[in-house]
């Protein structure tokens, strides 16, 4: 990827963006909110789950399970002071050529442009912009009856899922008691569809069928759970390795594991 493709002639890093969509598909907007100024960082959090299985001795082996969503989390500026340094921020644009097939299509991007910064300048405080913040990322919708699914675009940063939770930290009032500066920190928990899911499984995973021994302490619905995250599945599996009495598996066997059909 080029520079041009994320930095302005003047420097400046293009402006981050919400854009809310209706559908975890994400082919649907509502709106997208460019911030007032960038973060000056951001904390990005991936976690495995892992299970631990029980033995004889007072050890545990852990079985890998499966791998957690992605968190990300942004604490973002709103000022209006006048008092913070200028902005090199260069404004937001929907051109997202640069992010190639992962960018939804272009035409399919509509609904509401809320710019921060235009509404702080209208209002002379912060209230109100926060509060489009939040009815974009947080509020419930009424057509869909819950908060909207979200994609953020940040130069060559990507990430889709929806808000976890928001602290605001108010910290300058105006005569009037209306707040001039405030911080959002938000946090972010990825969400993606299940045919992304299903894709993105098939580039990792060449082969989804598992291959198990049998241990000390084994159990078709205990392994089933390990695997599956599921005991009911044991009956399908007995049947696919040709087990006719489920107490008769034996440590050191091999125990055929397939894909869940969909």
């Amino acid at each position: 990827m080029a520079l041009k493709d994320i930095f302005t002639p003047m420097g400046g890093l293009e402006k981050l963006k919400i854009t809310a969509f209706s559908d975890d598909n994400y082919e649907t907007s509502t709106a997208h909110f460019v911030v007032m100024y960038n973060p000056t960082t951001y904390s990005q959090e991936v976690k495995n789950k892992w299970v631990a299985e029980e033995g004889l001795a007072d050890g545990r082996q852990n079985q890998f399970k499966s791998n957690q969503s992605e968190d990300v989390q942004f604490e973002f500026l709103f000022d209006a002071t006048s008092a913070s340094p200028p902005s090199k921020d260069s404004p937001a644009n929907l051109d997202l050529s640069y992010l190639g097939d992962l960018a939804p299509d272009r035409d399919k991007i509509g609904g509401e442009k809320v710019s921060a910064i235009e509404i702080i300048k209208e209002d002379k405080h912060v209230d109100r912009a926060i509060t489009r913040f939040l009815e974009i990322t947080q509020k419930i919708q009424p057509t869909t009856h819950q908060p909207n699914y979200l994609q953020i675009n940040w130069g060559a940063f990507q990430f889709r899922g929806v808000l976890e939770s928001a602290t605001i930290n108010y910290k300058l009032f105006n005569n009037a008691g209306l707040p001039i500066r405030a911080t959002v920190t938000a946090k972010f928990k990825q969400s993606i569809s299940r045919s992304e899911q299903a894709a993105e499984t098939g580039r990792t995973s060449p082969d989804l069928t598992h291959l198990r021994t049998v241990k000390s302490g084994d159990t078709l619905p205990l392994m089933c759970h390990r695997i599956y995250g599921d005991s009911s599945y044991y009956l399908e599996i007995a049947r696919i390795n040709k087990i006719n009495n489920l107490r008769l598996i034996r440590e050191g066997q091999e125990l055929i594991f397939p894909p869940l059909a969909k």
